[in-house]
């Protein structure tokens, strides 16, 4: 359902936005070109979350294509609503309900099963580690990205001009590890760590409950009643990464099948949504994909140049050849910079590295 007030507010906040806009043209701050672009790209997005008409029309054209069987939508259990154009109008869509947390809410659970306060929320605890970071910067335990983060580790060339301390052996050490054991790795090891100890936990669970009364004590009880759900916490951490490749796919078939896709596929519009044909006792869990509004339209000769774009990236072809491809896209930049293009189309579409994080790369 819009809100009432959204039909004027969002132009008002978009002209808003535009009048900053000249003020930085007019101090110098931005180039009037690439301002007037940006601007322009920005207020069709975002009054495109207005059409509540087009965003029918995108959801039911993503639906139809979600029930072939050579998609990869069924493959994964992927979950896009129904739409009853009945009883839609221009300012309400009616579709099925999807029940189930977002993929934010489910991320602050799964963090917090890996041992992670999220109470104060998400940015406070880079502040707190990036605090942590720049009071400890020769401690390994104070986290050798985030120092990346915070710049409280210079390079080479900074260090060697302003004569500062050697780094010791331990952040040495940590930053080889880093180039040869992929971040992602890392956090794989995590949850199959954190999977076995749930899993082990659910067999205890199994065992106390299943023991006669007379030998079980009453805290083993209490303790078997607090980790009961230990099993189901195990089976949603270890379909992590079933649920990253079927987002990577889906969107994959929406960009270079369908040509219509998602532009704004956030953690809020992504749901948890438990499988109805579930067993008792063995929950599993699909995804549901919400909120069309803001979509895009590819041509043929359009994701046929991404398709190249992508596969330079993969192949890891040279600086000039992603550059090219970046080109074929009209991607303009101020000093048309090859290195610039095709660094940008690593970080993009390629794998995550640690550098990325650093605020001089």
């Amino acid at each position: 359902v819009q809100y009432p007030d959204a039909a004027w507010k969002v132009p008002a906040d978009i002209q808003c936005v535009g009048d900053f806009l000249k003020i930085c043209v007019w101090a110098g701050v931005v180039d009037k070109e690439s301002s007037e672009m940006s601007f322009n790209e920005f207020s069709r997005q975002f009054l495109a979350e207005l059409d509540y008409d087009r965003e029918r029309q995108n959801l039911q054209t993503v639906r139809k294509s979600s029930l072939d069987p050579t998609a990869p939508y069924i493959k994964y259990n992927v979950l896009i609503p129904k739409v009853f154009e009945d009883l839609c109008t221009d300012k309400v869509i009616t579709m099925t309900y999807l029940p189930g947390p977002t993929m934010e809410a489910e991320a602050r659970r799964q963090l917090e099963l890996l041992g992670i306060d999220t109470s104060v929320g998400i940015s406070q605890i880079i502040k707190n580690a990036a605090t942590d970071a720049s009071e400890n910067q020769n401690d390994i335990k104070a986290g050798e990205l985030v120092r990346r983060v915070t710049k409280a580790i210079t390079d080479e060339s900074n260090t060697s001009s302003q004569g500062s301390t050697k780094p010791s052996w331990k952040v040495v050490a940590s930053q080889t590890i880093g180039k040869v054991i992929r971040v992602n790795t890392i956090l794989w090891t995590v949850r199959v760590a954190k999977k076995a100890l749930l899993l082990s936990q659910a067999m205890l669970v199994s065992m106390i409950q299943k023991s006669p009364k007379f030998i079980i004590k009453d805290n083993w009880e209490i303790w078997a009643e607090a980790h009961s759900t230990a099993a189901e916490q195990a089976e949603r951490l270890g379909e992590i990464e079933t649920w990253c490749t079927a987002l990577f796919d889906v969107h994959g078939h929406q960009v270079f099948n369908l040509g219509l896709f998602n532009a704004d596929p956030h953690p809020g519009n992504i749901l948890v949504v438990e499988d109805p044909k579930s067993k008792k006792g063995k929950k599993k869990f699909g995804i549901g994909l919400i909120d069309y509004g803001q979509c895009k339209k590819l041509t043929e000769e359009e994701q046929l140049k991404i398709a190249r774009l992508i596969l330079s990236v993969a192949n890891n072809e040279s600086d000039q050849v992603i550059a090219s491809a970046f080109r074929e896209l009209n991607i303009i930049t101020s000093n048309d910079s090859t290195k610039f293009l095709a660094e940008f189309g690593k970080l993009m579409f390629g794998p995550f590295r640690p550098e990325h994080m650093q605020h001089s790369w």
